[in-house]
């Protein structure tokens, strides 16, 4: 079975950084500037690769066993994040750590795909992109970088490749080059596992980092570790700042801080995303959040003293304002799906249909467990999901709260009723045998959850079975995934949905809130600043 830790055995790795100029501390004690509270980008979204482009960032992030996949997001200003792309349209295997890159005009992103290095690549970051090209490496973790008309190619377990002029073969094999940093003896982590390289060309110098400790495992195991050289070939010396950004208590609110990679404003500050787990909700998948950056006066960089991933920081860009998380309600009104679905493993374009307020899904597979769902990444504590569904004869379709195949939740109707699954699979009580028509809902209050239905013209239920799912996540399961909510259709026929409505907070049934209306962000999104 292909693992991470096949791959990055006895080796180092990298995290992200965000940076300001020596001498800007300042501006953390400024009263009344605006801030920002992590996540930036809430649920799971890792190994995060972002770039500048002018006055603009773009990002893609692992995207593992979904499809589409790579999608890019767009900021303004680092913080407010919109999907504008996907890159990849097949599911070519599971895609790890890929790397966004600019070169002479050019945008490439380099990415594993069941273990194997590949590229796409396109003039603008909106795409459209190129059909994956493969290098024919076996690793995990890329990224490029060029120096003297020459352009390498790092990956996870120290190794280095040289690539052709357009980036798109090798020219020379991997051979090894960086070692992971020594890890101290007494500290709780998972492996070495050096992963995760980030390259970067500032004054003088290339600086790489790389993740180590393990990805998971004890909240204190990830972390990012820096180095430089003065050429892209090494040799590298390690940072006296090392770790940069580490989880330093199993108490810290997030845990296995790593896998940064730095990026600049147009005004010349510096920061560094990294991603993270949330302690006691894992379930989450591991979330983006944003560092402060500040160089040192010789030549390296760090996080300013004083500043955590739980701090309130200034925004980076003056006059904008952190904005609730992207909302992945669909009224299914547009002949495209929406970048915010995607399916487990398998994207069969003629197996829907979407437009005018519907979305037909044609069934496929004998239950939840062989049946592709289309899933759609969520953060926050509690978060209520809702659609309208209808099926044709023969078809089972439903509203789950979906890990893997084999561990969901949720709520169905079929040929039988209306009912329940457990997180593993067991089927509860039926009801409404005969019902082809219903509203679907889910109500999931920090990891407790409950099921609602309605049908045409009657009251809100709520079933007797509820759910708990705080165990549904990498510590126990394996796998990198988090728990997202997601619509499925098996059997034969089709099922027909309309409505997908998400609201981050608890909804009981009968309570009617406009998706526009004021939420206790505090509550669910601790230390938020938002406007809603």
């Amino acid at each position: 079975m292909l693992t991470r830790r096949r791959f990055v055995s006895n080796s180092a790795a990298l995290s992200t950084a965000l940076a300001f100029p020596a001498g800007a501390r300042f501006a953390f004690a400024q009263r009344g500037a605006a801030t920002f509270r992590n996540p930036i980008l809430g649920g799971d979204h890792p190994d995060a690769s972002p770039i500048r482009v002018g006055n603009d960032f773009y990002l893609t992030h692992s995207s593992f066993d979904y499809v589409p996949g790579l999608i890019v997001w767009h900021s303004k200003d680092l913080i407010n994040w919109k999907p504008v792309a996907s890159a990849l349209h097949k599911y070519p295997g599971i895609v790890w750590a890929p790397y966004l890159c600019e070169y002479q005009a050019h945008f490439y992103i380099y990415f594993p795909a069941g273990g194997e290095l590949c590229v796409v690549h396109s003039a603008r970051p909106e795409g459209p992109w190129s059909d994956p090209i493969s290098l024919g490496i076996r690793a995990i973790d890329p990224a490029h970088i060029a120096a003297n008309g020459k352009r390498y190619l790092y990956m996870a377990g120290g190794r280095m490749a040289e690539l052709a002029d357009d980036g798109l073969s090798v020219n020379v094999a991997p051979r090894e080059v960086y070692q992971p940093w020594p890890i101290p003896p007494d500290w709780r982590v998972e492996c070495v596992c050096m992963e995760a390289p980030k390259l970067l060309e500032h004054n003088g110098y290339f600086y790489l980092n790389v993740a180590e400790g393990g990805t998971a495992g004890p909240a204190t195991s990830h972390m990012v570790v820096s180095m430089r050289s003065k050429s892209a070939e090494g040799p590298w010396e390690f940072s006296p700042y090392n770790p940069i950004a580490h989880t330093s208590s199993r108490d810290d609110r997030w845990a296995s801080i790593g896998h940064g990679r730095l990026v600049d404003t147009p005004d010349g500050k510096w920061y560094m995303t990294v991603h993270a787990y949330e302690n006691g909700y894992r379930t989450l998948g591991r979330q983006m959040l944003l560092l402060p950056i500040e160089w040192t006066k010789d030549g390296w960089f760090r996080v300013p003293p004083g500043v955590t991933a739980d701090s309130a920081i200034p925004m980076p860009i003056a006059g904008s304002k952190q904005q609730p998380f992207f909302d992945p309600s669909d009224d299914f009104s547009t002949p495209e799906l929406g970048l915010q679905w995607a399916f487990w493993h398998q994207f069969d374009a003629a197996r829907l249909k979407t437009g005018n307020g519907a979305l037909e899904l044609s069934a496929r597979g004998r239950s939840l467990a062989d049946s592709p769902v289309m899933a759609t990444a969520v953060g926050g504590h509690a978060y209520t999901v809702e659609v309208d569904v209808e099926i044709d004869p023969g078809c089972t379709a439903g509203l789950v709260l979906f890990y893997n195949p084999e561990h969901g939740t949720g709520i169905q109707i079929g040929a039988d009723g209306i009912f329940t699954r457990g997180t593993t699979g067991s089927i509860k009580s039926r009801q409404e045998r005969g019902a082809t028509r219903a509203t679907l809902r889910i109500v999931n209050d920090r990891q407790q959850v409950d099921f609602y239905y309605k049908l045409p013209d009657k009251a809100w239920v709520r079933t007797q079975d509820s759910g708990e799912i705080s165990g549904l996540h990498h510590n126990v399961l394996g796998g990198f995934l988090d728990v997202r909510p997601a619509l499925y259709a098996s059997g034969s026929g089709k099922a027909t949905f309309h409505g997908f409505r998400y609201w981050p907070e608890v909804k009981a049934a009968g309570v009617e809130l406009s998706a526009t209306n004021s939420v206790d962000v505090h509550r669910y999104f601790p230390g938020r600043q938002v406007e809603v």
